[in-house]
């Protein structure tokens, strides 16, 4: 199911630097060294988490359908637009609303029904130009087309995901300079401190971050 990136997106970051800041409550430019980074870190760590882009792009994707399938699932969504689609080097002129589902990425009664009965051995190439993924804090909305076959809706960013990534880069700010494996700290007379840990294995997310994602699903994770 090969799938390209046509039109990257125009920034990858999950969350912009002034929500950054406001969520960080950093008041001082001393205090801003550095947290680009920790942006594009965090940003970073839920893509490769999910296993799949979260920013708005433009895709060409190619599916050979095979047997009495009437529907395929995109491997990006939601969708926003789609420019074209072609079945078996014949391009669809028509595209209703109602047979798309923006957020699962899939798309019904676009392939021709086969006649008759028996063993289904019927292939069909399908070939769709499409935009998807989630509108970011920083990014322009983006022009709509008239000759798109489904017109241009985005979808932004969900609160929760753009929330575990404030959270996920509060967690490496704060262990910046600290070891790692620290996870409380007493001094005698003073007190004791208690830092919560990311989990590598899940790619040191923070807690909220893997919970957003891991509510983010396609129809194609879970439809043949």
């Amino acid at each position: 199911m090969p799938v390209v990136v046509t039109t990257p997106a125009e920034t990858t970051n999950l969350v912009s630097l002034e929500s950054a800041l406001a969520y960080l409550q950093i008041t001082n430019m001393a205090q801003m060294q550095g947290l680009d980074a920790l942006i594009s870190s965090a940003s970073a760590a839920c893509v490769s988490y999910l296993q799949r882009p979260l920013a708005l792009q433009e895709y060409r994707e190619r599916i050979r359908v095979r047997g009495r399938v009437t529907a395929i699932n995109l491997s990006i969504g939601p969708i926003a637009a789609i420019r074209s689609i072609s079945v078996g080097g014949r391009k669809v002129v028509a595209l209703d609303e109602l047979s798309v589902d923006r957020m699962n990425a899939r798309i019904e009664d676009i392939l021709p029904v086969p006649a008759g009965c028996g063993f289904p051995h019927h292939v069909w190439d399908v070939e769709v130009s499409y935009v998807a993924g989630f509108l970011l804090p920083e990014m322009d909305d983006p022009e709509k087309n008239d000759a798109d076959l489904l017109p241009m809706a985005v979808t932004p960013l969900p609160d929760d995901i753009a929330g575990g990534c404030l959270g996920t880069i509060q967690l490496l700010r704060c262990g910046q300079g600290r070891d790692p494996l620290l996870k409380t700290e007493s001094v005698q007379g003073v007190g004791s401190t208690t830092w919560q840990t990311m989990d590598p294995s899940v790619g040191a997310l923070s807690p909220d971050a893997v919970a957003a994602l891991d509510r983010l699903s396609l129809a194609a994770d879970w439809m043949a």
